[in-house]
């Protein structure tokens, strides 16, 4: 019996067996920390498109609030609905918002009241404001095409005297 365990405690070639054992682990451990930084650059990337592409959206809406006044009573072709155009590395397009036509056209209120003009005084007859619905639409022209972004205004332009 003192013969087989004088066997088990030669430990001949045991370090050379720890030695690969330890270049496997730290192998693993390197795989696992260049994916995780690929994985955390994926994530950076996206947020940074997905935020160009909000900025791009607002000022395709501001384009679209710039043009209002070119809309009845003198209706501009297209209205403010037709415009596209390109910041950077994004693009935006204006289109018509929920329930208006063509044209971005919701509806008209019609107000009695003072204008705000100087001097026009009261007007019995009223005011007409007239209300559109506009949508811009961010997208980046990289290949991170997921990061397309919506925004949603509506639009009062008046008073206009009746």
């Amino acid at each position: 019996m003192y013969g087989s365990w004088r066997q088990c405690t030669n430990e001949r070639g045991i370090a050379s067996v720890m030695a690969i054992f330890v270049m496997v682990m730290m192998l693993v451990a390197g795989i696992f920390l260049v994916r995780m930084s690929s994985t955390e650059g994926d994530i950076a990337y996206g947020s940074v498109s997905a935020e160009g592409s909000f900025f791009a959206a607002d000022a395709g809406i501001n384009v679209g609030v710039a043009r209002v006044d070119l809309l009845p009573p003198l209706v501009a072709v297209g209205g403010p609905c037709a415009a596209t155009g390109a910041i950077g590395n994004y693009t935006y397009a204006l289109g018509a918002g929920a329930g208006a036509d063509a044209n971005c056209f919701l509806n008209t209120i019609q107000k009695a009241g003072y204008s705000i003009g100087s001097g026009t005084g009261y007007n019995p007859g009223g005011f007409v404001f007239y209300n559109y619905a506009i949508t811009g639409t961010g997208t980046p022209t990289t290949t991170f095409k997921k990061a397309q972004r919506a925004v949603d205004a509506q639009v009062s332009f008046g008073p206009v005297a009746q």
